[in-house]
């Protein structure tokens, strides 16, 4: 999808829901959780996810990350390898501690973090607001993938 387009929508036609294509929000009821220290890839991420149904907690720093990761009910994450020049590898750990499946978003090929957690898909930046969404819909249980 480019900027702009939207997931499509539900249309009503005589009191009856169509739906066009597919699911009308394939993350509605998600909370998903951005790690990303660039503001504006954090911004097209928060986009793409919202613009699918999620509800979206945002961390720029691995500090933040960590303490949302602690309180916060987080159905997935995307996390960015590098966060302001150090190494995401604490905040996949915490994600892993807690069971909550993450994806990678990164313009790194042979980060240590890949290779240290080889469960989790990497996504290289940048990437279509439908690759992201899909990719983050892999990782949610089955009750959010027949929506």
């Amino acid at each position: 999808m480019t900027a702009g387009q939207r997931w499509p929508t539900l249309t009503v036609v005589g009191g009856v829901g169509v739906c066009v294509v597919g699911t009308v929000n394939p993350l509605l009821g998600c909370s998903v959780l951005i790690v990303e220290d660039e503001p504006l890839i954090a911004l097209e991420l928060h986009e793409a996810l919202h613009g699918a149904g999620a509800s979206i907690l945002t961390a720029a720093t691995i500090k933040e990350a960590l303490a949302l990761i602690a309180r916060a009910q987080i159905c997935a994450a995307i996390v960015d390898v590098n966060l302001g020049g150090h190494d995401c590898s604490s905040v996949c750990a915490a994600l892993s501690k807690r069971s909550i499946p993450f994806m990678f978003y990164t313009g790194y090929s042979s980060a240590a973090a890949l290779s240290a957690w080889p469960h989790a898909p990497a996504v290289d930046k940048p990437a279509a607001d439908r690759t992201l969404v899909d990719s983050i819909a892999r990782l949610l249980p089955t009750q959010f993938s027949l929506r």
